[in-house]
């Protein structure tokens, strides 16, 4: 039985398990009139994989990234997930999460520049984001990253992802955008709306994307967010896929820290 419910194909009837692909996102932060707000991407209608819906910026790792997991420490396995989230954030949505090597951000000049050079359609497949930061004598800032959670995709999925979402404040005096061709639209969204859309249904997420958004609406502000991340403790969750008689039912443990344990999706 071939099941499509948002961001998941899955087949129940699949004997082997698909090995789940590392990935990494970042959320971007800002405070605004309405208390928290956080950035997203639309993904193109015509994409093979969770068309049409809204996500945070970020993708799998690439290959020297991922060699990193099965021989690399604790700190060098977090290092390769944090790269590639800032590699990623940067090729999706423009945003430069970078420091130079007093440890200060680019200036809006520098940014500017780096950007009109690295704009779209001109970056290419070769274009190595590593490189070209050291040209500038920056690295990726690693340390400005906060580990939210891991999610990996249910055993039953066609396609799996281990994800680690990041929380990032912007950074001053950048805006990012959609790139017009994966993603379509982009847009800041107070917590609070994001959250009544999602109870009306009116916004088509993943269900880790809507778990993330979720948990951070409960702080209405930066102050009570870095607060509650110096105790907080990212939970690993891969959901399990259940057949149920009006669709498929999402199941996580209680005490992942949701505040569910059982989510239907309809099909």
């Amino acid at each position: 039985m071939s099941t499509q419910i948002r961001g998941v194909k899955a087949d129940f009837s699949q004997k082997a398990t698909v090995d789940a692909k590392p990935s990494a996102s970042v959320i971007l932060l800002r405070s605004g009139n309405e208390g928290l707000e956080l950035f997203m991407l639309k993904r193109h209608e015509a994409l093979s994989f969770s068309p049409g819906l809204w996500v945070f910026p970020g993708g799998a790792l690439e290959q020297n990234e991922a060699a990193v997991i099965d021989v690399g420490s604790e700190e060098d396995i977090d290092a390769a997930f944090k790269l590639a989230a800032i590699r990623e954030t940067f090729e999706e949505s423009r945003v430069l999460l970078v420091k130079d090597e007093q440890g200060e951000s680019p200036s809006l000049q520098d940014y500017q520049n780096f950007y009109r050079e690295h704009d779209w359609p001109a970056l290419s497949e070769t274009f190595n984001f590593g490189e070209e930061i050291a040209k500038q004598e920056w690295q990726a800032d690693l340390e400005s990253l906060t580990h939210l959670s891991t999610w990996t995709t249910p055993l039953q999925a066609k396609k799996r992802f281990l994800t680690r979402f990041y929380l990032r404040f912007m950074p001053e005096a950048q805006e990012p955008r959609s790139d017009g061709s994966e993603t379509t639209e982009a847009r800041w969204q107070a917590l609070s709306e994001l959250k009544a859309s999602i109870d009306s249904g009116e916004l088509k997420l993943m269900f880790p994307t809507e778990m993330n958004i979720r948990w951070l609406s409960q702080f209405d502000s930066r102050e009570a967010l870095e607060a509650a991340l110096l105790e907080h403790r990212p939970p690993e969750v891969m959901p399990r896929l259940e057949k149920h008689p009006d669709g498929v039912t999402l199941n996580i443990p209680i005490e992942a820290g949701y505040g569910i344990s059982q989510r239907l999706m309809r099909v």
